[in-house]
């Protein structure tokens, strides 16, 4: 019964939402660039700056960015087995990276955790007083995500087809950087962000990161032809949805007897859906800006995005059963 619940309250909504950028897609041929620069210079940069700005982040903060980084580092340590195993070139290895290390934490992890900590049995009283905590944990994650994605995973993707100092330029034109870095000035000098005219924009932009996010990975899966059966995508796939919540499982545990309270039931459920979340979008992105293998990067996203309706349902489950 959880999980025909969590199916249908946290996994239908979201993906009722991608089917009808799907469909909405295939009428009107939507031109899915626009939509992912409404995201990565507004809507996204906009959900970074409020939810910093607003977060109280715990004591146990930097044992939560350990343990992230620890998940990214055995990340690319895998990606790097996998790539001597299949005699991948430079190109495709760094492809690999980026598919295994970076996830979808904006999009749909964002909508995600939302959606969970919102619904039985995280609801008292018709309160939701989890989701205030779940959220502070996603955002700790989604801003490594975000700045590693944007740094590191650009470079990545681009790696043999451009030199450092153009890498850095491009690096230097996110705005997610920028938007980071003044969120975190402004708390630290105590200025109230919320009397400046820009607030209600970016409060606005910021809670349009759900619907807009799901649309538009529904128009991406209407405009990318699908290989079910190419396995260095199915490679990722297994190891997304298998394996990688099962190592988040052991950094959870390992962390909790070596510091003691980084994870409470919440945040271990939080880390966990994060183990599993899919390919992040702009990996694709990053690869046919390059042309580093973007048929093999779209691949990957699509296949992890499509399946985690299954997979992230039953990591929710599992979650539900360790630690509620």
């Amino acid at each position: 019964m959880v999980f025909l619940y969590i199916l249908e309250h946290t996994m239908l909504p979201l993906f009722t939402l991608v089917l009808i950028g799907y469909l909405v897609d295939r009428k009107f041929h939507i031109a899915v660039k626009s939509l992912s620069k409404l995201l990565f210079f507004l809507i996204t940069p906009s959900f970074i700056f409020t939810n910093i700005y607003k977060t109280n982040f715990p004591s146990n903060s930097i044992n939560i960015l350990l343990c992230v980084f620890v998940l990214l580092f055995i990340s690319f340590v895998i990606a790097n087995i996998i790539s001597r195993w299949k005699h991948y070139d430079a190109g495709m290895t760094e492809s690999c990276r980026n598919a295994l290390m970076f996830n979808n934490t904006g999009n749909l992890g964002v909508a995600l955790i939302i959606l969970v900590f919102s619904h039985e049995p995280f609801i008292v009283n018709g309160q939701t007083p989890y989701l205030d905590e779940a959220m502070v944990v996603w955002i700790i994650i989604y801003v490594v995500q975000s700045v590693g994605l944007n740094t590191l995973g650009l470079y990545q993707a681009g790696r043999g087809r451009l030199t450092a100092r153009d890498t850095l330029k491009i690096m230097f034109q996110m705005p997610i950087i920028y938007l980071f870095a003044a969120a975190v000035l402004t708390r630290y000098l105590g200025l109230h962000a919320e009397n400046f005219y820009f607030w209600p924009i970016m409060e606005m932009s910021s809670q349009a990161i759900t619907p807009v996010a799901m649309f538009t990975i529904g128009v991406q899966l209407s405009q990318t032809k699908i290989e079910w059966l190419n396995p260095d995508v199915w490679i990722i796939s297994i190891l997304k949805f298998f394996i990688m919540p099962v190592i988040g499982l052991a950094i959870i545990f390992t962390a909790n007897v070596f510091m003691p309270g980084t994870f409470t039931a919440v945040g271990a459920i939080v880390f966990l859906i994060y183990c599993a979340i899919p390919t992040a979008v702009n990996t694709a992105m990053f690869a046919m800006e390059f042309d580093n293998n973007p048929n093999y990067a779209t691949q990957v996203v699509m296949n992890t995005t499509a399946l985690s309706a299954i997979s992230l349902t039953l990591v929710i489950f599992v979650g539900h059963l360790i630690f509620v």
